[in-house]
């Protein structure tokens, strides 16, 4: 069995790897009546005969959105789950129209309750925007592109679709995280502590500032609160760097925090407490698939381990959706702290291209507040009408083009239709919550 076969052959579940190996299983295994491109159990029955989950009050259909080793570890991950099962894959391995042949076909799935969004960034941002957009909800890997504009083409949308996004960022719910909050909490470090993460890169070569920084910030978010400020060097100097990246972050309160990132797959990952009086670490795989280890430390020198067992961050992220789902509460993590790691992202690219300090001032993303955004740039337009208007409009006549006077009688009428815009708010849907 090479890689890739190995990658698809599901723990448990050969049915599906019989469906996406050949175009006449995946058509044995579709349902009577039912297009090619439609997954279901041997033996299913019409659609009123859908085989039932096993176990788990809220079991969901997922259509996992690519086809590279993270996502076939979501397959796995899902069909482990009590009462969840992989429904289709797009783009499908058995080829030809055994399978869904595009993005609106394979959302169009009967049966596909819920998605794991996935692929190259460019696919990645554009699926995870027409999965929103149809209400299905959404595991999204991390980052969802270059930017953080997917995440804000979903926020903007969210009044209309309800959408329910979780981003894939276990770290956060990791019980030796929570160890960290709690004694954050009690003061058991004295002073103002600092926050130290240190986090690798998944492939050689790639951009640190993505493919680790990005990942690995939320964490440090979660438990040092809102980002005012964010200093970045890497090497090599520029942009992109592959091989270290440091972030010093600055928050209220003189709270402060650290993250390096190495370009080393094999690097260190951990996130360290130290304060003046004592110090605790987390030690944990960055795959998760190995123990995690707290490690404190005192001014005296007294070293004590607790060992912590293996922690499965995708089962974990998966409860997380569900709870969601049934209580209808946002997640944590959310789409908001997906925007908000994007955003510290782009802060440390623009810190290494400028070579300074950025500081950072949140704003939400809604409707309303692009209303105004777009708003506030067309009255400076406006502004700038006025002063080039005015003059040429009374230079107009003494130099022989009379009909330039009348722009200073069509500027009251535009000024006013500007402000009945801005009082009606014509064009922005006041906040409210989601549709059911």
């Amino acid at each position: 069995m090479d890689r890739h076969d190995e990658a698809i052959a599901l723990d448990g579940r050969p049915w599906l790897r019989h469906c996406l190996d050949t175009a006449s299983g995946y058509a044995a295994c579709c349902r009577p009546g039912r297009r090619p491109g439609t997954m279901a159990r041997p033996g299913a029955g019409s659609p009123n005969n859908a085989p039932q989950a096993e176990a788990g009050p809220d079991p969901m259909n997922f259509l996992i959105l690519g086809d590279g080793p993270d996502e076939y570890a979501w397959a796995r991950a899902i069909d482990a789950h009590p009462g969840h099962r992989t429904w289709a894959v797009y783009p499908s391995t058995a080829g030809g129209a055994a399978g869904p042949r595009d993005l609106d076909e394979a959302l169009a799935i009967a049966g596909v309750e819920a998605a794991v969004v996935g692929g190259e960034p460019e696919f990645r941002a554009e699926a995870l925007r027409r999965v929103a957009a149809v209400g299905l909800p959404a595991l999204v890997l991390h980052p969802p592109g270059p930017n953080a504009d997917p995440y804000y083409q979903v926020a903007l949308s969210r009044a209309e679709t309800g959408a329910l996004v979780v981003p894939a960022l276990p770290l956060r719910l990791h019980p030796g995280v929570e160890a960290l909050r709690e004694a954050l909490n009690r003061g058991e470090l004295g002073g103002s502590p600092l926050l130290r993460a240190e986090v690798t890169g998944h492939e050689p070569g790639a951009d640190l500032v993505l493919d680790a920084f990005a990942v690995g910030v939320d964490a440090v978010r979660a438990l040092l609160g809102e980002v005012d400020a964010v200093t970045a060097t890497g090497e090599p100097p520029g942009d992109r760097p592959t091989v270290d990246l440091l972030v010093q972050l600055r928050a209220p309160q003189s709270r402060r925090a650290e993250i390096r990132a190495s370009g080393r797959p094999d690097g260190p990952a951990r996130l360290e407490l130290i304060g003046p009086e004592t110090s605790i670490a987390l030690e944990y795989d960055p795959e998760f698939e190995g123990p995690a280890r707290l490690v404190r430390r005192s001014a005296s020198g007294a070293t004590s381990v607790e060992e912590m067992p293996p922690w499965d961050g995708r089962a974990a992220l998966l409860d997380v959706l569900d709870r969601a789902a049934r209580s209808g509460d946002e997640p944590s993590p959310g789409l908001l702290d997906g925007t908000r790691a994007m955003e510290l992202a782009e802060a440390a690219g623009r810190s290494l291209r400028k070579g300074r300090t950025v500081d950072l001032h949140y704003e939400e993303m809604t409707e309303a507040g692009n209303f105004r955004s777009v708003m506030t740039s067309l009255g400076c337009l406006l502004l700038l009408g006025v002063l080039v208007g005015v003059p040429a409009a009374l230079a107009g006549p003494a130099l022989g083009v009379g009909w330039t006077i009348y722009l200073a009688y069509a500027i009251p009428p535009i000024l006013v239709g500007f402000i009945l815009i801005q009082f009606l708010g014509v064009g922005a849907r006041p906040k409210g919550p989601p549709p059911a």
